[in-house]
């Protein structure tokens, strides 16, 4: 199972490192500090909010070939599928962390750290302590979290290059959780879905 996660986040690397130069040239692209800028700074700073929405437009614009890509990796041991977070969501997200999460004074890089998400679904039992232990091992480069919290059970990695690129999220789950994971991200989320349905309307993904 670890060789399946090996050969996932090794691909990810590469895809990820594509499409930062991919982004870096387009243009979408403003160079801005992600980490100096707080979520706050984005009240009075729509520079920094249209790079945020522009960089969702880039990824889905490259979203098919990534959706294949991501393809290979589907088998009878594990299961990936990806997603690109909307723009409603992006909206909530930035008035919950303005709201609840010392005042918006957190780095934009770490609230919107999952613009781009990859999951992989894996069918044999991975446990944080093995995923800590392999990822300490050959991937001390990225940051991996234990992000289990009540019925959620996960495991969760990020992909960062610099200050100036936004973060992809890798969430890892075990297929026994996630049944109990999916009902948790419908909790979590109907606050997010009634702010949609009176503000916007639209669909709502992982």
């Amino acid at each position: 199972m670890l060789e399946d996660l090996d050969k996932l986040i090794s691909f990810v690397k590469k895809e990820y490192k594509v499409l930062n130069l991919k982004w870096e040239k387009s243009n979408y692209y403003t160079e801005i500090n992600l980490k100096n800028n707080k979520v706050l700074n984005l009240l009075n700073n729509e520079k920094i909010l249209h790079t945020i929405f522009n960089y969702r437009e880039f990824i889905n614009e490259h979203n098919i070939q990534l959706v294949n890509d991501f393809k290979q990796f589907n088998n009878e041991k594990v299961k990936i599928n990806t997603r690109t977070k909307t723009k409603n969501s992006i909206e909530f997200k930035m008035k919950n962390y303005i709201q609840n999460h010392e005042d918006g004074k957190v780095s934009i890089n770490k609230c919107f750290n999952d613009i781009f998400g990859i999951r992989i679904i894996c069918l044999e039992e991975l446990t944080y302590e093995q995923i800590s232990k392999f990822m300490n091992y050959k991937y001390r480069d990225l940051k991996c979290i234990n992000s289990s919290k009540q019925e959620y059970k996960a495991t969760h990695i990020y992909f960062k290059q610099d200050n100036y690129k936004f973060q992809w999220e890798l969430q890892i789950w075990n297929k026994k959780d996630e049944i109990n994971n999916i009902n948790s991200h419908e909790k979590y989320k109907q606050e997010y879905i009634k702010w949609e349905k009176e503000n916007r309307g639209g669909n709502n993904q992982w």
